[in-house]
């Protein structure tokens, strides 16, 4: 069936969150600001009080740019807005409008600008519009990297989008009018932003002393797998199948003694951490550092390997 959500603006009044809360609505998206220069008189306030009944909260901009660097100044403009406030759905680019009637192909560069600009500062990015506008006046083939929410006053919406706005009439306690009523069909959509105040890792002068050598042995168990054995000591199966020369790593026996580190490795024994980004895929990220799904998995407490988000930092060492 879908989450049931609402977007709201300063034309929605004075809400009453918890009685929205009470009939059911788990989302929000909230209009926070309008071209370069409007900013919505009750976004903080919607904000703050559906965040407090535990509403989830997102927030969108409606576009008024026809250019890359009307977009970039459009989403500058966004982005020092809505980094005041808490939110834990995405950021959303707000596109039904084509003000300056540029070609088809100048306003979808101009809203990924936008959209691209958005998660460079960490956030998840969606973008929105009607089903009319998205398929006549957009290329929607340049858009597949961005979650969807479409428009469509019907029944049925005749097509994909992660989020569906099925209405602008409807009711909902707490507020007094219509307002806009929304299916969310994608699970763990958020707006969890990177870490940014993290300080860049000092690197130490290199030691003209020769490092001593170590030797770790481990006796392999009965049920032990080389990437369960990789995992417990901090290190990967790669790694293991170089020190020991194993050719497959399926094929390991009982009482079999492994070296687990020969010599010093250059490798660092702290934990490393990797921001995600939007198009990366666990199994990329799992080649990229030279470990195993399973392993990325078992670190950063990941169920389903499919579901990681833009903006997610995950331990990869």
């Amino acid at each position: 069936m879908g989450i049931k959500g609402i977007d709201v603006s300063h034309w929605q009044g004075n809400i009453n969150w918890k009685k929205v809360a009470g009939d059911g609505i788990k989302f929000a998206f909230i209009k926070a600001t309008e071209g370069t220069t409007l900013k919505d008189n009750k976004f903080e306030t919607n904000v703050s009080g559906a965040n407090a009944v535990g509403i989830k909260t997102g927030a969108y901009h409606f576009a008024r740019f026809g250019s890359k660097s009307e977009a970039l100044a459009e989403a500058k403009f966004f982005l020092s807005v809505v980094n005041k406030v808490r939110l834990t759905y995405p950021l959303v680019l707000d596109l039904e409008v084509n003000q300056r009637n540029v070609s088809k192909s100048v306003l979808t560069d101009a809203a990924i600008a936008f959209l691209r600009e958005i998660e460079k500062a960490g956030y998840y990015t969606m973008i929105y519009s009607g089903k009319s506008f998205l398929e006549n006046c957009l290329d929607e083939s340049k858009l597949k990297p961005f979650a969807l929410w479409v428009a469509r006053y019907n029944n049925t919406l005749g097509r994909h989008a992660d989020i569906w706005q099925y209405s602008d009439c409807g009711r909902v306690a707490g507020i007094s009018g219509n307002v806009d009523m929304n299916i969310c069909y994608r699970d763990g959509l958020r707006a969890q932003v990177a870490v940014t105040t993290e300080k860049a890792a000092t690197v130490k002068p290199v030691s003209n002393k020769k490092p001593v050598k170590t030797e770790t042995v481990y006796t392999v168990k009965k049920g032990d797998t080389l990437a369960e054995i990789a995992q417990k000591n901090n290190t990967t199966v790669k790694a293991l199948q170089n020190l020991n020369n194993i050719k497959d790593a399926n094929k390991i026996y009982v009482g079999q003694k492994l070296k687990i580190s020969g010599s010093p490795s250059t490798a660092s024994n702290k934990k490393q951490y990797y921001t995600i980004k939007s198009g990366d895929t666990l199994s990329g990220i799992s080649k990229r550092f030279n470990t195993s799904i399973k392993t990325l998995q078992a670190w950063n407490g990941i169920k389903n390997a499919n579901k990681i988000y833009a903006g997610q930092k995950i331990r990869v060492r």
